[in-house]
């Protein structure tokens, strides 16, 4: 009798865990791995729940955003991209059933910006997440087609403007791109990249590594490499020229880490950087974030401490605000200091707003 209650108790217990694997199943996070770092402000979501039993699915990310789906898909997977916020993130996802029974998850990322002291850095444990090889891609296979498809499409040359030195081409209908339902919020902000607006993603995400991310080799088919500027003089070889000629560089330009300056998506600020001209300038050269200038030996009283750095109009750009790039070139110069001058004289570059 004894052997009988045992294992009556034994099998109500294997029924009771059964039961509780079987809820568990309701909501199962299928991308990104958890403690993740992106280099970006958009996360995207890929949330397994079974085929029509879901009611209502709600992703709260930690900005105070609400995200409802009110609807079950056919096949039970829900993708979403999400922003984030520099730093920490805390991501919660909660199910809903037709019998009101409900399951919760959460999910740490780190949104990485090296120029933001809050976030320069990931805490210890968290991973740098790379979704695209062939595991992680039959995920969203059975509904997307996962193929790069720039030279498949339609395509038509848009003028070359700017900084570009030739007429670039480009994708007819950029929504038509593959790349675009789930990445297109990467384009959403004011400035935009021609390459990733255009959706050309696979002209700078060639799959290959470079010199500072050999450790990501083989890790996702559409890496870029790193130095990113010899796939940035594809198209603006002026830049490139330039630079052959410099007297005096810029550290981060000489080492083709054009990306630590410039977010290759989008921004919302002009060329698209990833901080205003300003505040980036002072992220590295904190001694000039008092706003006045090293030299300090002959300018006006009013100036006292020094020729300021913002805060004034720029004469040399009517319509414009003095910052740091007004007398320095950000990507070199023929002139000492990276002054937009030439010869050895760094005076020259006064003329620029003081004619006389």
């Amino acid at each position: 009798m004894r052997s009988k209650g045992a294992l009556f108790l034994l099998l109500c217990g294997w029924l009771l865990l059964a039961e509780a694997r079987a809820e568990s199943k309701l909501l199962e996070i299928e991308s990104p791995k958890n403690m993740s770092i992106y280099d970006d402000a958009f996360a995207s979501l890929v949330i397994k729940t079974p085929p029509g039993k879901i009611k209502r699915l709600e992703i709260e990310t930690g900005e105070g955003k609400l995200y409802i789906y009110k609807s079950s898909p056919k096949t039970g997977y829900y993708c979403k991209s999400v922003k984030l916020k520099l730093g920490d993130n805390n991501i919660t996802i909660t199910a809903y059933t037709d019998d009101n029974k409900t399951e919760t998850k959460s999910l740490k990322l780190f949104y990485r910006s090296e120029v933001y002291e809050i976030a320069e850095e990931a805490p210890y444990k968290y991973k740098k997440y790379l979704f695209h090889n062939d595991k992680n891609e039959k995920l969203c296979s059975k509904c997307h087609d996962m193929s790069p498809d720039f030279k498949k499409v339609s395509k038509k040359t848009i003028k070359a403007k700017g900084a570009l030195t030739t007429d670039v081409e480009v994708l007819e209908n950029p929504q038509d791109s593959h790349c675009y339902s789930c990445h297109e919020p990467l384009t959403s902000r004011k400035n935009g990249h021609a390459p990733s607006v255009n959706f050309m993603c696979t002209v700078c995400h060639t799959g290959k590594a470079g010199e500072y991310n050999l450790l990501d080799e083989g890790k996702s088919r559409y890496l870029q490499p790193d130095p990113i500027a010899p796939r940035c003089f594809k198209c603006h070889e002026r830049v490139e020229e330039t630079m052959k000629h410099n007297r005096s560089d810029h550290g981060l330009t000489k080492l083709g880490r054009c990306n630590k300056c410039h977010n290759p998506h989008s921004s919302a600020n002009e060329f698209f950087l990833r901080k205003p001209i300003w505040q980036l300038c002072t992220t590295c050269h904190a001694e000039q974030a008092s706003g006045k200038h090293v030299i300090n030996a002959f300018v006006f009283s009013r100036n006292k401490e020094g020729h300021p750095t913002r805060g004034r109009p720029d004469p040399s750009r009517p319509g414009r605000e003095l910052v740091c790039s007004s007398c320095h070139n950000p990507h070199g110069s023929k002139g000492p200091f990276l002054l937009r001058t030439t010869g050895s004289t760094p005076f020259k570059v006064c003329k620029r707003c003081h004619k006389k």
